[in-house]
């Protein structure tokens, strides 16, 4: 890298460049800075010449960084938050006229859990605010964070690296999910029977076994796992169509059971609730948008509110 003179150094090239970490795409840069695609690009030019790298190349979709530019995000971001802090720059944050894009890492669970209800409260309070979900396993999303790929995640507060802030949002807990009619249900189930079932589950990885195997095994039982599948959406109507049964969190199982004509019950095992929350990079306390959202998310957990009572609210 080209030694750099800090004395003529303009620091408004690293907004630019923090800018197109998070955004991907030089016209979504500029408007959240205030300038044009020119002045965007004349940065660029000027970041490249710096860095000698080209930082970010053309993508169908906008500009993906280079590995160089995510070396360099690593710092330039959080030392751009607390230069922030440390002047008490405040920016007046106005949702209704805030352009941004956030993307937030999750599973389908989320998307069919949370988000209905999230992203219509969203569509009325800041209709310029774009939501991109990336789908990401526990496992990446300290790095996803560190990389800039993702602004929050929101899953289970189990898989939150202890580098981010974690936000607590809700409880969820499993129930067992069969077809109307199951002839394994007919009759109340013991832990024997329960073993018994076929079973369709749900596995990001395709490993077939989790923590009902674990239970089971304090019993010295295992299951059959006849079918593993990546998302949530498609079991219950996949369950539907057979005698396989399924362990799903309630909140999902509850609005797909009428739809894909599935009946609830509830498991014998001991299998203990699970805590979902938003996990963000400590830095993101700092950004007002990123605040403001888990803010609303919040409070559309706290007060209960589904996709319909959202609706009828605006």
């Amino acid at each position: 890298m080209n030694q750099i003179d800090l004395k003529r150094f303009d620091l408004n090239l690293l907004a630019v460049f923090d800018a197109l970490m998070q955004e991907r795409h030089v016209g979504r840069a500029g408007e959240r800075l205030g300038l044009t695609q020119p002045a965007v690009s004349h940065a660029l030019a000027r970041l490249r010449a710096l860095a000698d790298d080209t930082l970010f190349v053309k993508h169908a979709r906008g500009v993906k960084p280079t590995a160089r530019a995510i070396e360099l995000a690593e710092t330039i971001g959080p030392a751009l938050a607390v230069l922030r802090a440390s002047f008490g720059i405040r920016t007046a944050f106005d949702p209704s006229s805030a352009s941004r894009t956030i993307v937030i890492g999750s599973s389908d669970y989320v998307e069919l859990a949370l988000l209905p209800a999230v992203v219509a409260r969203l569509r009325h309070e800041a209709p310029k605010i774009d939501i991109r979900i990336r789908s990401i396993t526990q496992g990446d999303v300290e790095q996803a964070m560190r990389r800039r790929d993702i602004d929050l995640a929101i899953g289970p507060l189990t898989a939150s690296p202890g580098s981010v802030l974690a936000t607590p949002l809700f409880s969820d807990r499993l129930v067992l999910v069969a077809r109307q009619g199951h002839p394994g249900l007919a009759q109340p189930l013991t832990v024997e029977a329960f073993a018994g079932l076929h079973y369709l589950l749900v596995s990001q990885s395709g490993d077939a076994s989790g923590i009902v195997d674990d239970a089971l095994r304090e019993f010295g039982l295992e299951r059959r796992v006849a079918l593993t599948i990546p998302h949530f959406s498609a079991a219950p109507f996949l369950i539907a169509e057979t005698d396989l049964v399924a362990m799903l969190p309630e909140r999902i199982a509850k609005p797909l059971c009428a739809p894909a004509s599935v009946t609830i019950h509830d498991c014998p095992l001991d299998v203990p609730p699970w805590v979902v929350g938003i996990a963000q990079p400590q830095e993101g306390q700092m950004d007002p948008c990123l605040s403001w959202l888990v803010t609303l998310i919040r409070k559309v957990v706290s007060d209960g509110a589904d996709g319909e009572r959202i609706r009828q609210a605006v």
